[in-house]
């Protein structure tokens, strides 16, 4: 019987050590702004501690966004971009933790409009110039 419990002790002490608990996600949630507007749904919310991506998500509704953080060490830095773009906020990982924030970012879409005017306008020349002849 003696040698029953300590097989069994010994048993618990080492199978105890090699499960352990998981620890609970760090929870971040709120709205995303794109120039000042709601994100719309598929825009992507990536978390990035030292340069990697940890956490990739994408919004499901309108201007809304919920990430799940695990698996990081206690005070870790992440950062947060939307659609590639960073935003101002840094979060400190804390297992367990619940953080609501708005996410704001700022798209110039400027690049897009003066191509497409540049191919707008070479088309336009080409084709006054095909009528000359």
């Amino acid at each position: 019987m003696k040698k029953f419990f300590l097989f069994f002790l010994i048993l618990i002490i080492l199978t105890s050590s090699t499960y352990a608990i998981p620890s609970l996600p760090h929870i971040l949630a709120g709205d995303v702004l794109i120039n000042n507007k709601p994100a719309k749904v598929g825009t992507e919310i990536t978390a990035v501690k030292d340069g990697k991506i940890i956490e990739k998500i994408e919004v499901t509704e309108k201007g809304k966004f919920k990430l799940l953080l695990q698996k990081l060490n206690e005070g870790d830095k992440v950062q947060l971009y939307v659609d590639s773009i960073p935003t101002l906020e840094t979060i400190n990982y804390k297992s367990g933790d619940f953080k609501q924030l708005t996410l704001k970012v700022e798209k110039h879409y400027s690049f897009y409009y003066l191509t497409g005017g540049l191919i707008a306008l070479i088309a336009i020349l080409l084709i006054w110039k095909l009528k000359r002849h």
